[in-house]
């Protein structure tokens, strides 16, 4: 007979019982209880010798049975019932009991022994109970005070000292010494310090404590986010490289991919643009591996997402993964790499607000310096001389603009202007502040983090800037015991302010700038300095139809709204039932959302009458004759479902970690637009233009995206001694045909610690850690287009009548390839990481080889026009690429407090194309071949210098055996070239497409790349910088920054200075000419620079105040800091003034900037 106890009882202590029993029991007649209890009574007394469990005897054996079970036997030879909560006993399922006969308190005492649960008897009911806590002590604060010391006795600033249990804690101050209130003599603090090992002290009643921190090696104790998750860096075997959020977060940088490149090894970039909202740094991981898109996999928290706007204040980590073992999670998106960026999460303590902010300076970096006005008039009348023309510029004018330049009282700025090209229009010290208020705290149950922030920055020009609004909230609650559940919304809005003809939406920033139909950076080129950009009253003019100040402040507007929101929910929940297993959901929705409205109006300008007194200025407007609007707006909606499976368990020195991801995505998108000419009246609104035909259009798209993936990761280490590693991906996208949607990208590594081997502990303590590594796998990459297996199609308009109306028709535009799939990178990696003395100094160095395949490229053969239909690109290509890595670090605090870190990386990745289409005449010219060299390479004609007098007869021909061109006028001071090869193979006497030879290395990303990072602490002070250089970098030069009057131009102040005349053979320039002549101008070596740069990136100094004054007015942490970045820039092979990163061959781009800053960082 079992004793059941019901749910709303008297009894505090129940097992579930039937339904049907409860009601039958309510149905029992007070008789028909009673005779069932006195029957009980009779039996229990018949089967017992007492009714004391101390005296009533049992014999009772178990082994592995659970502790339920027990009590079962127990009720089975007794008439003792046991009352209790299944959850608090189920826990006890292997229950050892050695065969013996026992009073039932004994068999009771070793069943609950260590459980946690005791026993009350009432009558013949036993309820199983926990044991009541003990009461509390009454409670006794204590202040506790001290110091905290290194191992040299060194004090130490900034140490965390927390109260175990709870949220409150303090600081060390400037001198070691702390003060914390403790609630009992039985609390415990818990002292934790970047560099040292985290240190738990006992109270025990003491209200002195000093206490010595032991250094630690980070190499040993850092945590690294890797895809998917995170491991012990110690224990990873994949070439993974950090940078903490806290060593770019005060820099005056607005995006945040400006902020990496130097920082760590494999990772090169280059910043193309300083405009505000299109000046992200291009990034590639270990070089350029593809001919297709080069680009690296971008993911924050865990979702494929753009951190690029993301606030640096909120970032806490930003890795890139590189070899095959990092990137193999990520399938068909990792070939290129991968960037994780994570961002700040909530951590156990009181609250703590803090609020970092800068103002600061923008000013261009490299600014090409061009003619004044005195200067052009002397050089356009030497390049009439030399084309045998009349002198534009009379000996007067000359003088007038003479007057000018000088400064003259008497000088005429109108008539004889001395314009100054971008310096006249660019706008010093434009101003970039930001501001960031952070909220973050928690206890053990509850973790949050909130951050706002809010970025201002004018651009270089009066009509440009932006405006951008961040805000971060993460949320982590321990729901349970075992059930974890997370919460992240994130997101920023950007305003962007242009001009009207520089919409961002027309293409690229700097093609934008340069472009003849009205970039600024063209105009501001071509203006030469005797064509007045401002008149001295301030109104503006023009030249050749445009107007430099016109364009940028009386054209209109193109504004931008640009809002991101990233929302994410997780759950985790570890399962009991097997140690070390969890399961993870998460859930996330990203909707990006953009609206675009460009303004154009006709451009204002002024043209001066110099024959009236005194001048008369007369308005006129260029451009369209009426404004125009267009209207855009699109939002992508992008949706990522991730289930996971973990599991980590260790048994004696194994230990095993298992991941399993099932992963989708799916991305929505839509866009519409609309746009009038000709409007009446000056109302920027939509419906207020043109009504006729060819007066408005409008359009819009849309398409859906999908993309699934299947990940695994079977981690394995010995004593932490030999480590291996499988991980990969089963992948499946859209972009493919039916039947050919998936692949599978598996990765296998091992790795070695040597430094636990005990000839190592033995002989070498100073080795904390010396481990090798060694992975390979393969990655995938996307490739073209979507549905590129299926035949491409366009509609025309008015392609027949029928009934009477024009209809539309359908071409076949492009053949089908359903054999298309992605490129497939085959990676191979070595490496080796060091860590010695105690983290004092870190050494990694890694090989890489990739081969990658499956590259698209146009087909080798070509079809008549009779064939219709254009042929789609094949899988045909294939690059190598391989390099080396290297990375330093030393830190170490010296007698007088001085610490002193030190950090540089260096990369090196060269690839070369295995097999590529080339024509004949390229493939079979040796100079010219494209497979075997690296992508991109640069060919050209090799120049030899310049022809001199003794080259030409005394009629001006060429002396026999001088080649050149084939009909081209050339005289002393034009620039001669080799004659290398012909079409039989040999030089043939003509300067032709054949003698094309390699001229310099590709114009892309450098082959080599460096960072040195110093940083220095003493007494409050702080001060870091950052040094960067790259090498192996080829940039062509042309236009008006290296060819005067190009397009009827200006000139370059170096030009004017070094250019071939009589007197200046050796110049770096050719003669100069009323147009750049073709011969000069032929892509040559002549015109190839080494782009080789030394910058400094960054530099910062600060000071914190001392605790002693801030602690008075509630201040935790004060500091105040100036910063600079982009501060110095050295080309040493390059004497054009422009910035190497551009790409840029004419200087017309947006310049990148200087920024000076000083900034604040306060904490309550």
């Amino acid at each position: 007979m079992h004793f059941f106890v019901s749910k709303g009882s008297t009894f505090p202590y129940e097992r579930p019982i039937p339904l049907k029993t409860i009601l039958w029991i309510m149905r029992c007649s007070t008789l028909v209880l009673a005779i069932l209890l006195f029957g009980c009574n009779i039996l229990i007394a018949a089967k017992t010798n007492g009714q004391d469990i101390r005296e009533t005897r049992i014999s009772l054996g178990l082994s592995g049975k659970s502790l339920e079970t027990a009590l079962k036997e127990i009720e089975q030879q007794t008439n003792f019932r046991f009352g209790y909560r299944l959850a608090e006993i189920s826990r006890f399922a292997h229950i050892k009991l050695p065969v013996a006969t026992r009073t039932v308190a004994s068999t009771l005492d070793l069943l609950l022994s260590g459980t946690g649960l005791t026993y009350q008897q009432k009558d013949h009911y036993v309820f199983i109970v926990p044991i009541p806590a003990p009461a509390p002590a009454p409670v006794k604060e204590l202040t506790v005070t001290g110091t905290v010391t290194s191992p040299k006795g060194e004090k130490l600033p900034g140490v965390s000292i927390r109260l175990k249990g709870a949220a409150n804690g303090t600081n060390t101050d400037p001198e070691g010494r702390f003060s914390i209130v403790v609630p009992n003599e039985q609390s415990v603090l818990i002292f934790s310090f970047i560099g040292y090992i985290t240190k738990e002290v006992p109270v025990a009643g003491n209200t002195s404590i000093n206490v010595q921190l032991e250094e630690s090696s980070t190499a040993l104790s850092e945590v690294i986010v890797v895809g998917y998750g995170t491991q012990l860096k110690a224990n990873s075997i994949a070439a993974v490289s950090v940078v903490k959020g806290k060593d770019f977060a005060q820099k005056p940088v607005v995006n945040m991919t400006n902020n990496l490149v130097g920082r760590m090894p494999g990772l090169m970039a280059d910043q193309g643009s300083g405009e505000p909202g299109l000046d992200g740094s291009r990034i590639r991981i270990r070089g350029t591996s593809t001919i297709g898109n080069a680009n690296p996999l971008l993911v924050v928290d865990g979702i494929y997402r753009d951190f690029s706007r993301l606030d640096p204040a909120t970032i806490e980590s930003v890795t890139i993964l590189k070899d095959a073992a990092a990137v193999a999670p990520y399938g068909l998106a990792g070939a290129n790499g991968v960037i994780l960026v994570t961002t700040k999460k909530g951590k156990t303590g009181a609250p703590t607000l803090s609020y970092n902010g800068y103002a600061g300076f923008q000013n261009p970096t490299r600014m090409p310096r061009m003619v004044n006005s005195y200067q052009y008039a002397l050089l356009s009348n030497e390049a009439n001389r030399n084309d045998n023309f009349s002198p534009s510029f009379t000996d007067a004018q000359i003088a007038g603009y003479k007057k000018t330049v000088d400064g003259a009282a008497d000088a005429d700025r109108d008539k004889y202007p001395n314009s100054q090209g971008l310096r006249d229009v660019i706008q010093r010290n434009a101003l970039l502040t930001n501001h960031n208020l952070q909220l973050s705290g928690g206890t053990e149950k509850v973790k949050y983090f909130a951050a706002l922030g809010y970025t201002s920055q004018d651009g270089q020009f009066s009509t440009t800037n932006l405006k951008k609004y961040n805000a971060l909230a993460n949320l982590d609650v321990a729901a349970t015991k075992t059930t974890q559940v997370g919460i992240s919304i994130s997101g920023w809005v950007e305003d962007q302010n242009y001009s009207g003809y520089s919409d961002p939406s027309s293409g690229d920033a700097n093609n934008r700038y340069a472009s003849a139909g009205g970039g600024i950076m063209y105009q501001a080129f071509r203006t030469p300095p005797t064509s007045a950009i401002y008149y001295s009253n301030g109104l503006w003019g023009s030249y050749i139809t445009n107007s430099l100040v016109g364009t940028i402040a009386h054209s209109g507007y193109a504004h931008n709204e640009n809002t991101q929101i990233m929302t994410t929910f997780s759950i985790e929940q570890q399962l009991p039932f097997i140690k070390g297993l969890s399961i993870k959901g998460v859930a996330s929705y990203d909707p990006y959302n953009t609206y675009t409205k460009v303004w154009k109006t006709p451009i204002l300008t002024y043209s001066a009458d110099f024959t009236t007194t005194p001048y008369t200025y007369t308005p006129a407007y260029l451009g369209p004759s009426k404004p125009s609007l267009s209207l855009s707006t699109s939002q992508n909606k992008a949706f990522t479902y991730q289930g996971y499976i973990n599991y980590h368990n260790t048994f004696g020195k194994h230990d095993i970690t298992f991941l399993g991801v099932l992963e989708s995505r799916n991305q929505k998108y839509w866009d519409l637009s609309g746009s009038r000419i000709n409007y009446p009246i000056d109302i920027d609104e939509l419906d207020r233009g043109g009504t006729a035909q060819g007066e408005l259009s409008n359009g819009g798209a849309s398409s859906e995206q999908r993309q699934i993936g299947y990940v695994y990761r079977l981690s394995y280490n010995y004593d932490g001694k030999y480590l291996a590693e499988v991980s990969g991906r089963y992948d499946g996208h859209y972009y493919f045909a039916p039947g050919r949607r998936y692949g599978f990208f598996p990765a296998f590594s091992l790795g070695w610690n040597m430094a636990r081997e005990s000839f190592i502990k033995d002989n070498a303590a100073w080795i904390d850690l010396l481990k090798v590594r060694a992975s390979y796998g393969e990655s995938g990459n996307l490739a073209g287009g979507p549905f590129q297996y299926l035949t491409g199609y366009s509609i025309y308009n008015n392609a027949a009548v029928l009934d009477g109306s024009l209809t539309a028709g359908i071409s076949e535009v492009l053949q089908a390839n359903t054999a298309i799939t992605w490129e497939r990178a085959k990676k191979t990696n070595v490496g080796m990481e060091a860590s010695l003395w105690k983290g004092k100094l870190t050494v990694g160095a890694d090989y890489f080889y990739e081969k990658r395949s499956n590259m698209l490229v146009p087909p080798s053969v070509t079809v008549p026009a009779e064939y219709g239909v254009g042929l789609t690109e094949q899988n045909a290509a294939i690059m190598s690429n391989r390099g080396v890595e290297i990375s330093l670090g030393t830190n170490h605090t010296f007698s007088n407090g001085l610490h002193l870190e030190v950090n540089g990386n260096f990369t090196y990745a060269q690839n070369k194309l295995l097999q590529v289409f080339e024509t004949d005449a390229t493939y079979n010219n040796p100079n010219r071949r494209q497979t075997g060299r690296a992508y991109g390479t640069q060919f050209g004609l090799k120049a030899l210098g310049y022809f001199t007098p003794a080259d030409f007869n005394t009629d001006g021909s060429l002396k026999a055996g001088v080649v050149s061109l084939p009909d081209a006028p050339v005289h002393p001071g034009d620039i001669r070239y080799a004659d290398l090869s012909g079409p039989s193979g040999k030089p043939d006497g003509i300067i032709d497409d054949n003698d094309q030879t390699v001229i310099g290395r590709p114009n892309g990303t450098p082959q080599m790349i460096f960072g040195f990072s110093p940083n220095l602490s003493w007494k409050g002070f702080d001060l870091n910088f950052l040094l960067q250089a790259a090498t192996q970098i080829s940039l062509p030069v042309g236009g008006s920054l290296v060819y005067p009057f190009d397009q009827q131009g200006s000139a370059s102040e170096l030009y004017y200075k070094d250019h071939w005349t009589p007197a200046n053979t050796t110049a770096l320039y050719p003669r100069v000419s009323t147009q750049p002549k073709d011969y000069n101008t032929r892509f040559s070596s002549w015109w190839l620079r080494d782009a080789s740069y030394l910058k400094l990136r960054s530099a910062e100094l600060g000071y914190s105040l001392s605790a002693k004054l801030i602690r008075r007015v509630g201040i935790q942490q004060l500091r105040v800091y100036v910063a600079g970045q982009n501060l110095w820039t050295w080309t040493p092979h390059m004497k054009e003034k422009i910035d190497p990163e551009a790409r840029s061959s004419n200087g017309q781009y947006y310049f990148q900037q200087q920024t000076t800053s000083l900034g604040l960082n306060v904490t309550f």
